[in-house]
């Protein structure tokens, strides 16, 4: 049996796949199959691989049925204990397979591990610092990065560029869902059943692959992304904008260091920025609440959930007592943030800290629309639809404050902003009648540690 089956599904791409195969055949040491799946390529594009003495498959489909079905004809084909997925596009640099195999064995709770590449989803992404035009260039720059790279980052979602996988993973997963013709979003489907299984996923910054992403029609390949994600949106009830988000922008707030140390984060949704605690502190007992029952079913692999609506919380509901409460862009969702925060005090032991980030009203952009009439509602950002309280600066100060909290470290979150902006700015602060301070203008965000004394 082949320890490792690579399987690549390609479309009207015999050159590309070709290239790829080469790649394989001269970096890949280990045992292994490749299984091409054809998907109904036209007749000058239909793939004829070299034979080279190894074991090499090319299944011909008699019509396109799409990247899902192609992927599904090749697991189906293959035998290995491992499967490594390729797009057709992909370059292997030498070490790729076997880094990737090592990291996947190296760790028992992980199920699958992907490969960082220049045009991927933004987690997995990576921009060589340094270009490169040939072969010998492009593995020194892989061998660059294979060197200074960091150890695995823990994911929800991954896509199938590189992605190797163990078979009883895939046995847990089934086959891809069909009725999506985006890799991305077929992938992001795939993988989530993973992690809702309980595997972990892993992406792998110092296992790094060229993948030339080449659209024909970008236009209508973003109306189809947009329709494949709202049937995403549609079947999971999870939004890829918001569920999967790691708040690291949080993590220079918290010792996280800390033997046995006790988070609880509301509003985890799928639980990302508790597994990357937990990557980071094995030794973490990690807590989470989540109104989205959907939402709280992909973390509970991972950390304790309750699913449940925080404004209606039990003290009882919840017997520990925590180092650090997340609360990052929630409390503007509250009704009663006030009493809200109060209880959370109660959670936290002496010296525990509530971390949290609040959108600032006071924000140079949003006065800017308000000065010119307009206060729109909008799908994200300051004015989101779903915020029903709105914060400045004295103002967060004195809910920590009333809540019995000490704030020890208050930081603004600023973004770039336009010409307009910048030069409403300065008029702003040069008024006589109000003393504006620059930094009420200027944070987004602000982000607090609040302490219990």
């Amino acid at each position: 049996m082949a320890k490792l089956s690579i399987i690549i599904p390609v479309y009207n791409m015999n050159v590309q796949v070709n290239q790829c195969l080469l790649t394989i055949r001269k970096t890949v040491r280990l045992p292994y199959e490749v299984v091409i799946v054809d998907d109904g390529s036209l007749a000058d594009e239909r793939v004829t691989a070299p034979v080279a003495g190894d074991d090499v498959r090319v299944i011909h489909c008699e019509e396109h049925r799409g990247f899902s079905h192609a992927v599904n004809m090749g697991i189906r084909a293959s035998v290995g204990e491992v499967l490594l997925f390729l797009h057709a596009d992909v370059l292997l640099a030498p070490h790729t397979a076997e880094d990737m195999l090592d990291a996947l064995i190296g760790d028992a709770a992980l199920g699958a591990v992907c490969a960082v590449a220049p045009s991927v989803y933004k987690r997995a992404q990576l921009l060589p610092d340094t270009p490169y035009q040939s072969w010998d260039s492009y593995v020194a720059v892989a061998e660059e990065i294979r060197t200074e790279g960091g150890g695995p980052h823990p994911e929800l979602v991954a896509e199938m560029i590189a992605l190797m996988v163990r078979r009883d993973v895939l046995d847990a997963a089934g086959f891809l869902d069909e009725t999506y013709s985006v890799p991305a979003l077929a992938a992001y489907d795939y993988t989530l059943r993973m992690t809702r299984a309980g595997y972990g996923i892993a992406s792998l910054p110092n296992v790094y692959i060229h993948h030339n992403d080449g659209l024909q029609d970008a236009e209508e390949y973003e109306r189809i992304c947009e329709r494949e994600r709202t049937l995403f949106h549609n079947k999971w009830g999870l939004s890829l904008n918001y569920s999967f988000g790691i708040r690291s922008d949080l993590f220079p707030l918290m010792d996280l260091s800390q033997e046995g140390l006790r988070i609880l984060e509301i509003g985890c949704a799928c639980g990302a920025t508790l597994r990357e605690i937990g990557m980071q502190n094995p030794t973490a007992k990690l807590y989470g609440v989540e109104l989205n029952e959907r939402a709280a079913a992909i973390a509970a692999p991972f950390a304790k959930i309750l699913s449940m609506n925080v404004e209606k919380l039990e003290l009882t509901d919840i017997p520990e007592r925590f180092d650090y409460i997340i609360m990052g862009d929630v409390i503007e969702h509250l009704l009663d943030p006030w009493a809200a925060v109060q209880n959370m005090r109660e959670l936290l032991i002496p010296g525990g800290a509530i971390i949290a980030s609040i959108p600032n009203v006071a924000h140079i952009s949003n006065l800017y629309n308000t000065l010119n009439g307009l206060w729109t509602y909008q799908d994200m950002g300051l004015l989101d639809r779903t915020h029903f309280r709105f914060f400045t600066k004295y103002e967060i100060v004195k809910l920590f404050k009333d809540a019995g909290l000490v704030i020890d470290e208050l930081r603004l979150n600023i973004l770039d902003i336009p010409e307009n902006l910048q030069n409403l700015r300065s008029e702003l602060l040069l008024l006589k009648t109000i003393n504006v301070a620059a930094e009420d203008l200027d944070a987004y965000q602000w982000f607090v540690r609040a302490k219990r004394t």
